[in-house]
């Protein structure tokens, strides 16, 4: 009888801690093969990272303290299925991260939520200024079709900026739930002390406001990081309206870095849909990029794509992908090295599955 009894106290301890509290384990394993040309250069490739879907295994926990507050963390490591290592991140918000072990790049956070009031959230995350991107965007960012083939390309300034994704070292503030109006202010610090000569580079604020009601989501979105050679700021605007198996989706983006001559401005736009069918849903998007340089450089990305789900949480997918550049523009979808003026097309076949 002893045998027993200890056993089912140690059970109804955990019952009683699991009816306050809960720590779920997740992730999505997301690889693709894809082939990419763009001038002379050519290749086929194993790409681990995500072609609809980033690769990602993650903790995350809450707590409920009663009277509508709770606590809650997040742990989101990067991984690239294809070779088994880990994403890389900033610690200081200036300088670039080496991938290797695993890490928590994508997400470290701790919240405290109240339903009334909002969440204060402290740690590493996505920036207020890339939500609208990974949002509106059809590929979801992902892949030979992601966004940020042009929005983040080498065109912009935001692409020279560790804090163009995700920010360290953050402090952040999200609206509770206001009759469709969401928002998030963050402010990100590099931790260098007021002493060095570097102690603002790194650092980042940014702000979003959104409204989503029904079959319609729009939301303005700006970012600014401070640099030791003339801040960097991006800002952009989204809307989606879901008309039967339509999602409508459009994206207007602009960025500069300050204190620098040009080309030291870039602007552009997306214009993109998900179609929903029996078996999975079809994505399709069209993209272009301009600077201010002396040329004008341009880059168009045309992208469609299907994603077959065999079931909840397993599809298979194929996208296609071609970014045309113009006046001297050398954008490349990855894989290749980009050529001036020459075009890059990528194709990805893939297999995701999400637990």
């Amino acid at each position: 009888m002893k045998k027993i009894a200890i056993p089912m106290a140690l059970c109804a301890l955990a019952l009683d801690a699991s009816a306050q509290s809960s720590v779920t384990l997740y992730g999505v394993l997301d690889t693709t093969v894809q082939r990419a040309s763009q001038g002379s250069a050519s290749i086929t490739r194993v790409y681990g990272t995500g072609g609809n879907q980033y690769s990602r295994l993650g903790i995350r926990g809450t707590e409920d303290l009663g009277g509508g507050l709770s606590a809650g963390f997040v742990l989101d490591a990067g991984l690239n299925v294809a070779s088994g290592i880990g994403g890389a991140a900033s610690t200081d918000n200036a300088t670039a991260g080496t991938a290797g072990g695993l890490v928590f790049n994508r997400r470290a956070s701790l919240s405290l939520i109240s339903r009334q009031w909002g969440e204060v959230r402290v740690g590493r995350g996505f920036v207020p200024s890339y939500w609208n991107l990974i949002v509106f965007d059809p590929f979801g960012t992902a892949g030979a079709g992601g966004i940020i083939n042009t929005a983040q390309s080498a065109l912009t300034q935001v692409a020279t900026v560790q804090t163009a994704v995700r920010a360290s070292n953050s402090v952040g503030y999200f609206l509770p739930q206001l009759n469709g109006v969401y928002g998030e202010l963050m402010k990100a610090v590099n931790n260098a002390p007021s002493t060095s000569t570097t102690h603002d580079n790194g650092n980042y604020q940014g702000i979003r406001l959104g409204y989503a009601r029904d079959t319609l989501n729009v939301a303005v979105a700006s970012g600014r990081t401070a640099l030791a050679n003339g801040a960097v700021s991006a800002s952009n605007v989204g809307a989606s309206y879901v008309i039967g198996p339509v999602t409508a989706s459009a994206l207007y983006f602009v960025d500069r870095k300050n204190a620098v001559a040009g080309p030291n401005r870039s602007n552009g736009w997306m214009l993109g849909a998900q179609v929903k069918v029996a078996t999975g849903y079809i994505p399709v998007s069209l993209s272009k990029i301009s600077d201010n340089s002396a040329s004008g450089r341009s880059a168009q990305q045309l992208a469609v794509g299907y994603v077959h789900e065999l079931s909840k949480r397993t599809a298979v997918y194929g996208t296609y992908s071609q970014i045309r550049n113009r006046n001297g523009a050398a954008l490349s979808g990855g894989g290749v090295t980009g050529v001036a003026n020459a075009t890059w097309t990528g194709m990805d076949f893939g297999i995701r599955h999400s637990f």
